[in-house]
């Protein structure tokens, strides 16, 4: 047995909640690196269309959040105890 199959099981199927999630980790990632791209700009110009993506791909992210919250996908009011232990019990699920 692989690595990858002790991690991921025997099932190569994406689910429609692991395409959400790997796009929600895309869109953490994107709406970091144009924040980053806004504060460095030194072009006016440049730092107004920097900042214009910014708040769409902002303005995405939160549709996308949403929409996981809705579907139970993602606990954003899970408290932290709450998240730790759910974290932990899906780990041990790996052994």
């Amino acid at each position: 047995m692989s690595f990858l199959n002790m991690l991921l099981g025997d099932n190569d199927k994406l689910t429609e909640k692991d395409i959400a999630q790997d796009m929600i980790k895309d869109s953490k990632f994107g709406v970091t690196s144009l924040t980053g791209a806004v504060a460095e700009a030194t072009n006016p110009e440049l730092r107004e269309m920097l900042k214009s993506q910014l708040d769409k791909a902002v303005s995405e992210h939160f549709e996308l959040s949403d929409i996981l919250i809705n579907k139970n996908w993602y606990p954003a009011y899970d408290g932290p105890a709450e998240q730790l232990k759910k974290d932990y019990e899906k780990a041990k699920d790996l052994l």
